[in-house]
Order: structure tokens, then sequence, then C-alpha cells
């Protein structure tokens, strides 16, 4: 959180903001007073120094840093480092925010069922540590920090059918892969994979969201399918969105090398780059130096937002904390930055989301969002 907030500071610095960031910076600083945990006017002002300190400022000959800038960004900063949540929306209306008593929801947690090649199921969840299949000679356990292994024997037979590793909403888990691949799932996930890859490929089959450390096989091409393009590997980092109810699927990379290929349209990503297939009308582009840390922040637990609506911003909710999201009447267009721990009750998420506006209620499970 405080890098991304750094990088923005550095813009509102240096005057490089767009009009809407710099709006959203100094909504920041006028709404400091009204929070707890806000600095005065006295540590703002002895702040200064150190922001230039810790935003290693250089000016340039002629470049003069306006003092209202250093404090809003000394404001903004100390805040930061302390540990104050921030999230912004931009534009939001001033309409008074109905008060609800929302019954309290736990965050997600390691949480899967593991779908066996013979049909057994096994919820990891309730699984004890330690070996808890054995198939073909391959054993399969769960690990003390709750992650799933594999082990093949040096008697392994030949293997088929597949095993399948399913998040439920509120639920994450990571699993290691009899190749070394390393594989963290998000929730509502779903990954299928062989009991034991073929001699010649490695394939796997994804539903959702997950994060790839891809071990490096030169002889047999790591490849991911979804239900619209396949990204092969050879060893590398990355990260593939491509839940159904998003109106694009998006492959993040990290490090190494891919190839992403949809009917045909094939890209080749760079460190840095993100392929983006857009659902509505089936097109393939390449987004360069996008917030690789933004795209993969759910896997460090966090909510990050950067220029996201409202919609984009409830369905992450919606997974994480398995809750269903209506709306009701007209949902403002706003745009929200920011990140949220995603450790957080959701209570304090929606006490977040009340400071922006949000109307919200919530009966059982379901939860309204209603536009002016």
């Amino acid at each position: 959180m405080e890098n991304n907030a750094k990088k923005l500071l550095e813009k509102y610095l240096s005057g490089n903001c767009t009009p809407q960031e710099q709006a959203m910076v100094e909504e920041w600083y006028l709404r400091l007073p009204f929070e707890r945990k806000a600095p005065d006017h006295g540590i703002i002002e002895a702040s200064k120094e150190e922001v230039y300190q810790r935003l290693k400022l250089t000016p340039k000959p002629g470049f003069i840093i306006r003092l209202k800038h250093i404090a809003v960004a000394a404001s903004i900063l100390i805040c930061i480092t302390a540990g104050l949540i921030y999230f912004v929306g931009i534009n939001n209306t001033l309409t008074p925010v109905a008060k609800t008593q929302l019954k309290d929801v736990l965050p997600g947690r390691n949480k899967a069922i593991l779908t066996l090649a013979n049909g057994r199921v096994v919820d990891l969840d309730q699984a004890k540590n330690g070996e808890i299949a054995s198939q073909h000679g391959i054993i399969i356990r769960k690990s003390q920090n709750g992650q799933l292994e594999y082990e093949i024997q040096e008697d392994a037979a030949g293997l088929a059918g597949s095993n399948t590793i399913s998040t439920p909403r509120g639920g994450q888990y990571q699993v290691s892969l009899p190749d070394g691949t390393k594989i963290w799932l998000n929730a509502a996930t779903s990954l299928k994979y062989p009991s034991a890859f073929a001699s010649n490929e490695r394939v796997v089959e994804l539903n959702g969201e997950a994060y790839f450390e891809v071990a490096k096989d030169q002889k047999r091409p790591f490849r991911v399918k979804t239900a619209q393009q396949t990204v092969e590997v050879l060893g590398t980092h990355f990260n593939i969105n491509a839940y159904r109810d998003e109106p694009s699927t998006k492959t993040t990379l990290l490090e190494g090398s891919v190839k992403v290929n949809h009917t045909g349209t094939e890209v080749r990503l760079n460190p840095g780059d993100q392929a983006r297939l857009t659902l509505a009308n089936n097109a393939l582009t390449t987004i360069r130096d996008v917030d690789v840390e933004q795209e993969t922040a759910w896997k460090n637990d966090v909510f990050s937002f950067n220029d996201d609506d409202l919609k984009t911003v409830m369905r992450q909710i919606s997974r994480w904390y398995d809750i269903d999201v209506v709306y009701q009447g007209k949902i403002s267009n706003d745009r929200y930055f920011g990140e949220i721990p995603r450790n957080n009750n959701l209570s304090e998420v929606f006490k977040i989301l009340e400071l922006n506006h949000v109307h919200i209620d919530i009966s059982g499970k379901t939860l309204t969002v209603t536009g002016n």
C-alpha cells in the first residue's frame, strides 16, 4: 500500500498528476481531519523534510515544489506509514449514507476441495496434515502451512485421469505440483491437472484466478487453458484472471516470457506486460507496463483498486466474503482508488465503503447496493 501511495505522491509533487489523480490526493488531504489517526498541523509541518527524504525527491533546476503540496504529501505519508487505510472514490456524491448494522462476516481463509481421479473427494480444510491420498505411486500431502504437495515415487505407474482442486467463495489455497510448479488459487477458482504430467507437455485448466510460478523444463512446455485462451510457458511467474463474470481475461507477466493464444491470434509478453482478452468483442490486446503489484495484490492479502468502478470492487468483495451483491436504482460511475487488507472482517470493509458514500443494506448473505 505504501509503495503505491509513494508513486502517486511523487507524481503529485512533480506536477505530473492527471486532474483525476490530483483530485484524489487532495481529497485524501481534506478527509484527514475527520480521521481519528490523522496528524495535526504541527506534525505535518515538522515532517516536510522527511517527505523529501522518504520520496527521494531530487528537484530539477528551476523546479519549485509548492508548500501546500509538501503539506499534503506529509500528512498522507504519515497516515499511510502509521497504517491508516485509504480508499477513495472520485466524484462521490455527498448524499447521507444509511446506517445499517452489519452482522459481521469473517474474511476468507485456506479452504478447498480436492477431487481425485478416482472420484474421491477430500475436504482440505478438514483433512489432517500429512498424507491424505496415494494413487499410482503418487503421494499427496497436506503440509503444516496448509499447502497441497505432490510426491512421485520411483515405482510410479503410467497414469490416466485428472485431479481438480477447487476453492469456494471465501477460500484460497496453494498447491505444489509434482514438477515443482507452485500455484496460488484465489477465491471461487478451480484448477484441473493430470495426476502426472505427460513426457512432452504439462497442461492444466483454470477457471477463476491463479498465480503461477512454473518450474523450468525446456522439454515440456507448460500450458494453462481457460475458457477463451491458452497460455504457454517454459518457466516463469505470471497471474491469470479468468473469472467468467469479469468483462475480460487478463494474463499478467512478472518474470520470464509467455505466449497467449486466442483462436489463432497470438501475443508474446515480456515482464510487466498484460494480455487482455475482452470478451465483448473477442479482441486480444497487449497492455505495456501495467502495475503488476496491483494485479497480484490478492496473493499478498490485499484488495487493490486503480480506477475501478463500484461493480468491479464489489465482485472482489463478493468472492472473498462469500456474499451475494445485488443493485437497486441507478449506480454511479464513480471510480475508486486505494487498498483494503483482505484480512479485515466485512464490517471493517463496510465502514470504508460508507465513508465513500456507498449505500448498503444487508440481509443474511445478500448485500444490496442502492444507487441515488
